[in-house]
């Protein structure tokens, strides 16, 4: 398991540059724009390419399309720069974007009945298919959203109804991370207007102070302030946010075992 852990760790490592895939295949790159706008996206989507050259999973499949809703976001934006001097560019640019577009279009309708549960929930938030919908909700009863994105992908169609089981869905979410995925910090600023909805205002400080760890978006005199109005006693509540914060640093949250709960 070692040896496969290395070999995967470092695949990177010996693959060509973007430079050098564009040289030995040029298919892989020419339908994007050719000067140096979304520089990061249009190599995601290269090096996707080429990765899966051969063989591409209903996943894999996924991932491209995020990759190319990105791409669409960055090059549509830079279409809208007019060049007086080198129309080249704007020409360049727009070829992206309708590739973009056509991408993402081909991708939606190959991936239209797909099993995957990513692809599921996207044919429902993007297209508002509701045999989708269906099929995501069928997959939630059965525990088969077992990735941090799927709860949160969860969570969002539970806030409209149920703030609880909204609530459950992100403590599971945090639940799943392990130590080499970025936690979406999204996750605590939901947990904090859940908090407040519910006139639970302990636990919005609670999960704000954990916020403030994970982000620089919390204002420590707001928090103050949500202390003094509700007579809460921040200390107390200060070393519930620390554990809860040392739980997720260390990849072992446990809603239950924390007591949140009974908080």
């Amino acid at each position: 398991m070692l040896g496969v852990a290395l070999i995967s760790g470092c695949e990177g490592m010996f693959e060509p540059s973007i430079a050098e895939i564009c040289r030995q295949d040029s298919g892989f790159c020419d339908d994007l724009n050719p000067d140096g706008w979304c520089r990061a996206e249009k190599a995601e989507i290269i090096r996707h390419r080429y990765r899966h050259r051969e063989d591409e999973t209903e996943f894999d499949k996924y991932q491209l399309l995020m990759i190319f809703e990105d791409y669409k976001v960055c090059i549509g934006k830079a279409a809208q720069i007019q060049h007086i001097k080198y129309r080249e560019k704007e020409t360049g640019r727009m070829k992206g974007l309708l590739t973009a577009q056509r991408e993402i279009k081909r991708l939606s309708r190959e991936t239209r009945h797909s099993q995957e549960p990513h692809l599921v929930y996207y044919q429902w938030s993007r297209y508002g298919h509701e045999d989708a919908l269906k099929l995501f909700l069928d997959y939630a009863e059965k525990d088969q959203l077992t990735t941090p994105d799927l709860q949160i992908a969860l969570a969002s169609i539970q806030v409209k109804t149920d703030l609880d089981k909204t609530k459950g869905s992100l403590y599971r979410a945090l639940s799943l991370y392990s130590d080499d995925q970025v936690i979406d910090d999204e996750i605590f600023d939901t947990l904090v207007t859940i908090a407040l909805d519910q006139e639970r205002y302990h636990m919005a400080y609670v999960w704000s102070r954990v916020a403030s760890h994970f982000s620089k978006r919390v204002n420590d005199e707001q928090l103050a302030m949500l202390a003094n109005k509700h007579q809460l006693s921040a200390d107390s509540l200060d070393d519930v946010a620390d554990e809860i914060t040392n739980a997720i640093e260390g990849r072992d949250f446990d809603a239950h075992q924390l007591g949140l709960d009974r908080l």
